[in-house]
């Protein structure tokens, strides 16, 4: 009678186990399905080996039942019945949950509407009293209305608001003018986006700005910015990325000097990926300054927008399709997550900003920290920003390169997407993005990367943005900006580029 209510009890259990198998094996193939991203004959594959496996333990469980006379064998099968049904059902969900992950990944970095920072500090002489807001609120404060206003005067409204009494601010045509009235004492302390930093730094005599200054306060002030729908097939139609590098560790779209500025154009039908560099410096008209020229690195102070269209009116160019704004941490965590790319060098150097890392002439295997040491470093390079530009462009390269043609795509998917998460703020569609990965994975094998960049001499000259200084610019060369366009147009109209195609 015992042997019965155990046999009984085993049953429900069996037949328990096989449900939740059924259940969890449903689940992760409509979870496939859902993303987009897995090639139909990968699903298809997966789904059969599920049934394959759910028929399996059936039949192991129910041979156990009907051979009452083979005990030790019997014992066997439901054990290995057990075993292959709790291995199967933990396979699916922590499958589902990784691709639950990747989903709510790509979600976030390419959702609805993008979240754009502005950071406002409050700036004070190095030696000055005042360590809080609270011990400078008998201060006159420098402001200007010439960028970032409306996030200026929000700071104000919040200082306000925390003092108790309004503070005493005085306005100034330019960040230099104010920088010049703090120093002079006229105000003792100035209100101003950090990403402005760089600007006066930039600017003549005032390379040391951050050595004579300190922050007492800061305010994060955040707003959205609406995506323009996309009609473009990516699978079968030609389509440009403008990729952004800023120096920031956020996560939301930033409005910051962009440190890379590099224009993919992405031919999906014959497989190939031209890059092309414009050196952060170019002396450009950005689309906001009605003529006057400033570098194209400060465009992105005034939105990536501003500089989606500078670089659009540069090369003549139709529209920029989309945008991928890079912060540099992600950065370090996406090129460790592939395992590294492979990169050439011109000459050997060592990094001025990371002297623990030096590089060889000619091929380089980069892990995180150091493939950002080379993509940042201009000082000790002959060429400077140009040499920068052709080292961003290699980097890019390889990081296509390693996830189109290894296995590194499968065997990290998760990884790979933790780590985008952080790293880029782009106004692609989710489904554009799961479209190509399975269009990859379906197809296979590496891309054709071309590279090229326009160059340029270096010049002293005033900017938009510092009218009254002048700054390092890098005057374009035309010939190399009018090739540029040449083979652009020779690209999206479907051709094929060659090495010699880009030779000047």
């Amino acid at each position: 009678m015992k042997k019965k209510k155990r046999t009984t009890k085993w049953i429900i259990f069996a037949r328990i186990l096989l449900i939740l198998q059924a259940i969890s094996s449903a689940i992760i193939v409509g979870t496939a399905v859902k993303t987009k991203m897995l090639p139909i004959k990968y699903v298809a594959l997966a789904s059969v080996i599920l049934v394959i496996m759910e028929l399996l333990v059936f039949l192991l469980i129910h041979l156990w039942q009907n051979k009452k006379k083979i005990e030790k064998s019997g014992y066997f099968k439901r054990g290995l019945g057990t075993l292959i049904s709790i291995l199967v059902i933990a396979g699916c969900l922590l499958g589902t949950s990784i691709l639950s992950t990747v989903m709510g990944t790509l979600d976030n970095i390419t959702e609805p509407k993008a979240v754009v920072e502005d950071k406002i500090a409050i700036y004070v002489l190095k030696d000055d009293r005042a360590e809080s807001i609270s011990d400078a609120q008998d201060y006159d404060f420098a402001i200007t209305e010439s960028y970032g206003y409306e996030a200026t005067k929000e700071v104000i409204d919040d200082i306000n608001k925390k003092l108790g009494s309004a503070i005493n601010t005085k306005k100034y045509a330019s960040a230099i003018e104010m920088v010049d009235a703090l120093y002079a004492g006229d105000v003792k302390a100035m209100i101003l986006n950090e990403s402005y930093e760089s600007v006066i730094t930039d600017t003549d005599g005032y390379e040391d700005f951050t050595t004579k200054t300190r922050i007492i306060d800061g305010y994060t002030k955040t707003y959205e910015v609406e995506k323009t729908d996309k009609s473009i097939d990516v699978t079968k139609k030609q389509f440009i990325v403008y990729i952004s590098g800023s120096d920031t560790r956020s996560k939301k779209l930033a409005k910051s000097r962009s440190d890379v500025n590099i224009l993919a154009f992405v031919n999906p039908t014959n497989r190939q990926v031209l890059l092309l560099n414009t050196p952060r410096d170019y002396y450009v008209e950005p689309s906001i300054a009605q003529g006057s020229k400033d570098k194209l690195t400060h465009c992105g102070l005034y939105g990536i927008d501003c500089s989606m269209d500078t670089l659009a009116n540069l090369y003549d160019i139709e529209e920029i399709n989309y945008y991928a704004q890079i912060n540099f941490t992600g950065f370090e965590t996406l090129i460790d997550e592939i395992g590294g790319v492979t990169v050439n060098s011109d000459t050997a150097f060592r990094s001025s900003l990371y002297p623990q890392y030096s590089f060889s002439k000619g091929e380089n295997n980069l892990r995180g920290e150091k493939a950002l040491a080379f993509v940042r470093e201009r000082y000790n390079l002959g060429d400077g920003d140009n040499a920068r530009g052709r080292h961003q462009m290699e980097v890019v390269s390889g990081v296509i390169n390693k996830l189109t043609n290894s296995t590194a795509l499968l065997t990290n998917y998760s990884g790979i997407m933790d780590s985008l998460q952080g790293m880029i703020s782009t106004d692609f569609e989710s489904d554009d993005i799961s479209t190509l990965i399975n269009m990859q994975l379906s197809k296979g094998g590496s891309w054709d990367v071309k590279t090229f960049a326009v160059t340029g001499e270096g010049a002293s000259k005033k900017t938009y943005s510092m009218p009254t200084q002048r700054a390092y610019v890098c005057i374009p060369d035309e010939s190399s900006v009018e090739h540029a366009k040449q083979v652009i147009n020779r690209f999206m109209n479907g051709d094929k580029i060659t090495d010699e195609d880009l030779q000047l």
